[in-house]
Order: C-alpha cells, then structure tokens, then sequence
C-alpha cells in the first residue's frame, strides 16, 4: 500500500516544526546561561539620571566613573541633583566627589560607626538602624545596584560637604 502524498507531506512539516522548536529551546536555554555585560557606572547613571550625567560630565568626572576603577557612588536625591544645575563645575565636582567611594562597598558592608573617605578627601560616618542605614545622617532608599565598575546606592538626600 503507496502513502498518500498529502500525509508524507504532514510528517515533513511535523518533522520540521518539532526541529524549530527544539533549536528555539536550545536557543533560549543558551542565552539565559550566557551573563549579559554590565555597564559601567557611568552608563547606568546616563541611562537612569540623564541630569546627573549631564553633572558628571560638566565636572570632569565622566572618566572616572566609567574606567576600570572600582567605586562606590551614593546618588542624591533628585531634588539635590537638580539644585546641582547652575552651579559651576568646581563646586559640582566638589559636591560629586563628596558622594563617591573609593572600592566596592554593599549596603551589608557599611559598618555602624564606620568612617569611609570619600574621593574629594572628606569622611562620612555610617549609622546602621535596624532596617535601613544612614550616611551622614541621609538615608540610603535603594541599595546595592552593581555596575561593572563598582555599586550605587540611592540616597535620600545629599550628604553635607
């Protein structure tokens, strides 16, 4: 008995769908294990706070922040940032400088009690409660965002320079 074209024709298409799907899987599985780059701390920042990157820029820190130095970088608020606008450069990269750490450090690292210098030489004082830490007396609101070249944290403020 001959097999009807129309089924031979039905296996192949089966046959060949069930292939696509197989590849498609293997596919998706492979780029799930693959780890997607980071960016630096400077792209995130462009990305995320487009005006903090305009100050970043104005104040000549753009090549520190997105070199391979490894830096902890305590964001003000928005509030603070915008306050930032019209100042000159030199004052802006003082108050920038003031916010930055130099090495890698999580919320979980900062120690109560601790003294951390900061890149413009001044120190800050960490106090831990018990469900959120402080900087100087300003809050940290959102924590250990990693970039390829250091953490962010979020403040709610900005620290006193």
């Amino acid at each position: 008995m001959k097999a009807k074209p129309y089924k031979i024709a039905l296996k192949f298409f089966a046959i060949i769908a069930v292939l696509h799907l197989s590849a498609l899987q293997v596919l998706a599985q492979q780029s799930a294990v693959v780890p997607q780059e980071r960016a630096s701390m400077l792209q995130y920042i462009v990305e995320t706070k487009p005006a903090l990157g305009d100050l970043i820029a104005k104040a000549g820190l753009a090549p520190t922040l997105s070199g391979d130095a490894v830096y902890t970088f305590l964001v003000p608020s928005n509030g603070e940032i915008s306050k930032l606008q019209n100042e000159p450069a030199q004052r802006i990269r003082t108050v920038l400088s003031g916010h930055i750490l130099k090495g890698k450090y999580l919320e979980s690292d900062l120690k109560d009690g601790a003294t951390i210098e900061t890149l413009a030489g001044t120190k800050l004082t960490v106090c831990r409660k018990k469900d959120y830490t402080l900087v100087n007396g300003v809050r940290i609101e959102a924590a250990n965002t990693e970039v390829k070249n250091g953490v962010i944290h979020n403040l709610s403020g900005a620290v006193k320079i």
